[in-house]
């Protein structure tokens, strides 16, 4: 399977994002919570770029970015954000 720029973009935005999103964790502006984890933050900040970059881009959101590119987007972030922090907990 070959991903398209958009795709690849995507991909790169997600590890980025898990970037962030640890850097903020252990900078102490993201506080610990069981009820809403830290790695939440990549998901719903991935939905909401594709939701955004679709009405952008005149495309209906969902059909900018394939299901195995938002896979990969997710995971590479969670993993990326878990290296980061130490562990997911």
């Amino acid at each position: 399977m070959r991903f398209t720029r958009v795709e690849l973009l995507f991909v790169a935005f997600g590890v980025s994002l898990g970037a962030i999103v640890a850097g903020l964790f252990k900078a102490g502006w993201i506080v610990p919570s069981a009820t809403f984890p830290p790695f939440v933050l990549v998901l719903l900040a991935l939905g909401v770029t594709e939701i955004v970059a679709g009405f952008a881009l005149g495309r209906s959101p969902g059909a900018l970015v394939r299901m195995p590119a938002r896979m990969l987007a997710f995971f590479l972030g969670v993993g990326v954000l878990a290296l980061m922090m130490g562990g997911l907990g």
